[in-house]
């Protein structure tokens, strides 16, 4: 086990426990639903390990843009109102089209060649473990009504992977895989606006980041690796109690 993934059976349990010992204490809780856009960063460092420890490696590739959707919910502290802890999840699926790409060497569907590049993606899932600022009540009266919000954390990132294909630059198929799913902890940054329609009713806009290293076995019996992150925008409405 990596020392990232350890790290995740370590953490989320004493930052859920922080929560339930201190629930008394919290001056305010919410839950929210958002919907929005995952715009993901190029996958890089891409290389392909066969069993016999024969590698390869491919050029970086663009993911597509997608829909997103997630839910949060935290609270804020009764003797600090300003700081709070958040936990949220948001899914998106970004395939990587068909498009121009290069391998060296030879593993898998790295096959040394020039041509393009295909993976099927089911889902992309983020589970988020958050420090979190925001602007009291008071400041946002002075900011017409808006609270911008900060924070800072982690996310458990679950990437689920479908079929990968390669094809040569007369797109005639080369080769395929299909690849397991896997999950990696990276950091996890938060920054929004807050803005009062009642007094249990707040409109939000927030981005999110977030990124990512990840290792994947194809059925070719070759291990995948490559880095991945990007950036959410989310707008939605938060229930306060």
């Amino acid at each position: 086990m990596s020392l990232k993934k350890l790290a995740v059976f370590l953490l989320v349990p004493v930052f859920s426990l922080s929560m339930i010992f201190n629930q008394s204490a919290f001056a305010e809780s919410y839950i929210g639903l958002g919907l929005g856009v995952s715009l993901p960063q190029d996958v890089t460092d891409i290389k392909g390990t066969t069993a016999a420890g024969v590698a390869g490696t491919g050029t970086d590739v663009s993911a597509d843009d997608a829909f997103s959707y997630g839910i949060k919910a935290g609270h804020y502290f009764n003797s600090v109102p300003w700081f709070g802890v958040e936990m949220n999840i948001y899914q998106r699926d970004n395939d990587v089209d068909q498009q121009t790409a290069t391998a060296t060497g030879t593993a898998g569907i790295l096959n040394g060649t020039a041509g393009q590049l295909k993976v099927d993606v089911n889902s992309v899932t983020t589970i988020g473990f958050l420090a979190m600022v925001r602007a009291t009540e008071e400041q946002s009266k002075n900011l017409l009504n808006l609270q911008p919000y900060f924070g800072l954390g982690f996310g458990v990132n679950i990437v689920d992977l479908g079929e990968g294909s390669t094809f040569t630059t007369a797109e005639v198929a080369n080769g395929s895989t299909n690849l397991e799913s896997d999950t990696d902890v990276g950091i996890l940054v938060s920054a929004g606006l807050n803005y009062k329609i009642f007094d249990n009713l707040k409109a939000y806009g927030e981005y999110k980041y977030t990124d990512g290293n990840f290792e994947h076995k194809g059925s070719d019996d070759v291990t995948y690796k490559y880095d991945a992150g990007g950036s959410n925008l989310t707008f939605g409405v938060a229930y306060n109690f």
